[in-house]
């Protein structure tokens, strides 16, 4: 097999999840290697992360009682201004905790880091 570019193990890696398959059985159909098909998806995992600092601004909402967290398309540009304290973890992980976030909220993302 020829040295795959990233666009072409994103078209194999969008074929793999329309199939429903595990990536063994995937694998074992199309003759793919396994273990390339790992590497390959690291890379993929990788280039779709935010390059600048490792910081990824979430959102946090709570509907029917439940709090939920998902990506922000456009960070708050005054988010900076409104932090009380930062907590950085050993694997390089911050979490900045705004002055008016309740804390319930603190206590949920903690629990989710442990």
């Amino acid at each position: 097999m020829k040295n795959l570019t990233l666009d072409e193990f994103r078209k194999i890696h969008e074929d793999w999840k329309s199939t429903g398959l595990s990536i063994r059985d995937y694998c074992s159909n199309t003759g793919f290697e396994e273990s390339k098909f790992y590497y390959w998806r690291k890379k993929l995992t990788e280039s779709m992360l935010p390059q600048k600092n490792g910081f990824v601004p979430i959102q946090m909402s709570r509907q029917n009682g439940k709090i939920s967290m998902g990506s922000t398309i456009t960070p708050d540009v005054n988010a900076e201004n409104n932090v009380a304290c930062e907590i950085v973890y050993q694997n390089g992980v911050t979490l900045k905790v705004k002055s008016d976030m309740p804390l319930e909220m603190l206590r949920t993302l903690i629990l989710l880091c442990q």
